[in-house]
């Protein structure tokens, strides 16, 4: 089974602090991984709602491969994309457009 590492980015309004966390774990194949990390994302934005947070930068970044000994970001060759986070929940913008910075969210 093929291994993925999701990375979750979190940043509320009027915090200067970031939120980080890995988790790499082996999946059936990338859709699994999307599907999971995915979840993770909606959960989120969940928590973020009963909680009252409002998002400023967050999102849940998916890569192919166990790279929890790496430091990564998403210029990493490995980097699939990241479920990018709101006040209207959750899309998945692929690597090569967040790269280009075209639909990549403010603080990016």
């Amino acid at each position: 089974m093929p291994a993925f590492t999701i990375v979750t980015t979190s940043a509320t309004h009027g915090s200067d602090a970031v939120e980080v966390s890995t988790l790499s774990d082996d999946f059936t194949n990338d859709s699994e991984a999307l599907g999971y990390s995915r979840r993770m994302a909606e959960e989120m934005v969940g928590m973020a709602h009963q909680l009252a947070l409002d998002f400023d930068f967050s999102t849940v970044g998916l890569y192919d491969g166990d790279l929890i000994d790496e430091d990564i970001d998403q210029s990493h060759p490995a980097f699939l994309g990241a479920w990018v986070m709101d006040e209207e929940g959750v899309s998945f913008v692929g690597a090569d457009e967040l790269r280009d910075g075209e639909t990549a969210p403010a603080g990016a």
